[in-house]
């Protein structure tokens, strides 16, 4: 589906939007009466300005706390307003009041119209117009106590071309897709995921904690015809945290089906991690280039596990450059469960020297990195093998990595509003803290 397609959904989805002055305060508190007492509207309107001169041009109620009670969003164009900007407003129903959240400014090109709310999916969008041709729609959420940004999904124009990004702040499923505006036919689509690991002793708040999945039908790269569904073969990301000296990963790996390797020519389960220096992504000044030069991946992780003798369990480094194999002994713990295995691995930045790792970083590290969960249920029949990849990965093509980034302390992943943290504040104080 196109740009074009999407922003026409959006604005049919953001019902009621008001008329092309907007509405009147009084106005929208008696569309807010269909559906609350007046109560609750008070609340909004307070938050708003009771008196200030303002008009609504886009509102919508739904559930974006998932708590199974309505909340709203509104658009809100104040007459004092100097700018071409519009506020938006977050009500959410906590405890029978709708409590404010969350609030923001978009600016809008023409007309206060272009900003619009729309709530779907327990999540609220918010798209805006940036330039004539660039969109922006942004999906916002409560949970927890804490309003924040979960997804975005822009598009731009590069010369003949459009480009669309989707971005999930909270699953970490991208997406990049380049066509032609004229005949939309793709000249670049690619889906990634974007692996975060976080300092050890840092606190993650939980919407973005985790756990990562690997799980779904289009993770499947290879024998989705043999591929039952995630308690089939499926992954989990629990834990991504570094140190000065090591990166750790936890891996749920849910299989209904454990096999080992019983024959010289058998196959069996494993896990891969593929790494590089080289950060995938579409830059059209080396699209030429990357379509004529296949690169390699720098290091490839490989977990051959044992579930006989999880001890007997094999995890080596190959560095593609050189060939050098290093066999990890000690850094690894495997458990055999009733649904598949769970992995903990802790991997020396000594053994991954060009990735030059730093446990002190001042800003994000990205770098090329692909999970390959390869799930066998018959180990004399290899052409009934499936693979589960982090990314729409090609075999000797670097650019078709997913990513994996390090956050330094204090990293901001994305826009965060914690409600509760002005309470939070107030209460330690009394109490001496």
């Amino acid at each position: 589906m196109n740009m074009t397609m999407i922003i026409c959904l959006f604005f049919l989805i953001c019902t009621p939007v008001f008329t092309q002055s907007g509405a009147t305060m009084k106005e929208f508190e008696q569309k807010l009466s269909d559906y609350y007492d007046p109560e609750l509207i008070n609340d909004v309107v307070e938050a708003i300005g009771i008196n200030e001169k303002a008009r609504v041009w886009s509102w919508d109620i739904g559930d974006y706390s998932s708590d199974e009670h309505n909340d709203i969003a509104c658009v809100v164009r104040y007459a004092k307003e100097q700018s071409k900007q519009c506020s938006i407003f977050f009500f959410v129903d906590i405890n029978g009041t709708l409590t404010p959240v969350g609030s923001l400014t978009r600016g809008y090109i023409d007309s206060p119209l272009e900003v619009g709310v729309a709530i779907k999916n327990a999540t609220c969008y918010v798209t805006s117009k940036k330039e004539q041709f660039n969109w922006n729609i942004v999906g916002y959420a409560f949970r927890h106590g804490i309003f924040f940004e979960a997804d975005t999904f822009s598009t731009s124009r590069i010369g003949n071309q459009t480009m669309e990004v989707f971005k999930d702040h909270v699953q970490r499923r991208n997406s990049i897709h380049v066509f032609s505006t004229r005949s939309e036919e793709t000249s670049y689509y690619h889906f990634f995921q974007d692996i975060p690991v976080f300092r050890k002793d840092e606190h993650i708040i939980p919407c973005f904690a985790g756990p990562y999945y690997i799980n779904k039908a289009d993770d499947v790269g290879k024998g989705a015809f043999f591929w039952r569904g995630p308690t089939d073969a499926s992954m989990m990301i629990t834990e991504s945290t570094f140190d000065d000296s090591i990166w750790n990963i936890r891996m749920l790996i849910k299989d209904d089906t454990l096999t080992e390797k019983v024959c010289d020519t058998c196959i069996q389960d494993k896990i891969s991690i593929l790494l590089s220096t080289i950060r995938p992504g579409y830059d059209p000044e080396r699209k030429e280039r990357q379509l004529s030069q296949k690169e390699k991946e720098t290091y490839v992780l490989e977990l051959i596990p044992s579930f006989t003798n999880p001890q007997q369990s094999s995890v080596s480094i190959i560095e593609k450059k050189t060939g050098i194999k290093r066999i990890l002994t000690k850094e690894y713990n495997l458990k055999k469960r009733k649904d598949g295995y769970e992995v903990y691995l802790s991997i020396p930045f000594t053994l991954l020297p060009e990735m030059e790792f730093s446990g002190n970083l001042s800003e994000k590290q990205v770098y090329g990195c692909t999970f390959i969960v390869t799930d066998c249920d018959n180990p004399y029949r290899p052409e009934e093998v499936s693979l589960l990849y982090s990314s729409d990965f090609e075999s000797n093509n670097v650019k078709s990595l997913g990513t994996l980034t390090f956050y330094p302390s204090q990293s901001r992943i994305a826009n965060v509003q914690p409600h509760f943290l002005k309470e939070m504040s107030e209460t330690l104080q009394q109490l001496g803290f």
